[in-house]
């Protein structure tokens, strides 16, 4: 068996299967699949565990991204009806820990804990700042239970069963398509999905976020098929979209968090903490449209242009 593909930092990556480049398609696409797969119901496991660990929530939610970029790429192989289903759940999954992913983040930032500048000193004293904190931690633990209600739902339909069904499917449809080739016809439209949302008009925050994340699809899918392309090439294409999100991920926090503070502010329960809650709002609306302005200057036609190339050349070279 080869040794596992280094990932461009110089670890072993952990979600590599293979280096064959001539192996079935299908044996990777099972394999790939069940890895992935496995990783989802672990991680919603032990975010469902006694403790609440805000790490596990952001690994579910890496997992569950990872999995669903994975039955995108190996879409011409599975039946229609299954991958349907795991999408649905897969998305489910995804916007419940997506929640509470929102709050830990929004929580860790007004504590000073994430490396910004703690917003608490432009609020109304440390005593506003503390009533924030622990409104916040109220809703972070109901936030976790539309997680475990998921994974109750789950574990009903005997998520294991339908893997293996998943799989099956796979297997029973056998080709005589290799890896290389597989990866050739497929990864072309993926590119060319994230291409035409690039060149866009980055107009609001929404058209941002969907760049960041026809972005991250992209990245997942050389990560399926990195063993196809040339590394020195694929590192490069790796770490351009890796720098890509950095910058966008800034603005999409910030956003995020203006928007979610600005719904609470006019909830009825959040009249004593409204001067405080806007008070933050404006902090994060302020860090963010900063943000804003930093990527549209750095996400330049000429970067573009750059990637473009940098992309064309990787498949040019990796499937000729």
């Amino acid at each position: 068996m080869p040794a596992p593909r280094r990932a461009p930092s110089g670890r072993l990556s952990s979600w590599a299967v293979t280096e064959a480049t001539d192996a079935p398609v299908d044996d990777v696409a099972i394999r790939t699949l069940r890895k992935r797969l496995e990783a989802v119901w672990s991680e919603l496991s032990k975010v469902c565990g006694p403790r609440h660990e805000a790490e596990r929530i952001h690994q579910l939610r890496v997992a569950t991204r990872r999995t669903i970029a994975a039955i995108d790429a190996f879409d011409d192989l599975l039946p229609g009806k299954v991958s349907s289903w795991f999408e649905k759940q897969l998305r489910r999954i995804r916007r419940a820990a997506g929640n509470a992913r929102d709050l830990d983040v929004l929580t860790d930032r007004l504590r000073g804990k994430s490396g910004a500048v703690s917003p608490g000193r432009s609020l109304a004293g440390n005593a506003a700042r503390r009533r924030l904190i622990a409104m916040l931690s109220l809703k972070r633990a109901d936030s976790r239970q539309p997680i475990h209600e998921v994974r109750e739902k789950l574990s009903a339909a005997d998520w294991h069963a339908q893997v293996e069904r998943l799989l099956d499917a796979v297997a029973a449809g056998r080709g005589h398509t290799t890896f290389r080739q597989y990866a050739r016809r497929r990864f072309k439209p993926l590119m060319r999905r994230f291409f035409a949302r690039a060149d866009r008009r980055l107009r609001d925050a929404e058209e941002i976020h969907r760049l960041r994340i026809e972005g991250k699809k992209l990245r997942y899918a050389l990560e399926i098929f990195a063993a196809v392309f040339p590394e020195r090439v694929r590192v490069k294409c790796e770490k351009s979209l890796e720098l890509l999100q950095e910058n966008l991920g800034e603005f999409t926090d910030h956003a995020a968090a203006a928007d979610r503070l600005e719904r609470w502010a006019r909830q009825e329960g959040a009249v004593g903490e409204r001067k405080a809650i806007g008070a933050l709002r404006k902090i994060e609306a302020h860090q963010a449209d900063q943000a804003r302005r930093t990527f549209v200057k750095w996400w330049s036609p000429a970067r573009r242009r750059s990637l473009r190339r940098r992309f064309e050349h990787t498949l040019r070279k990796g499937t000729a």
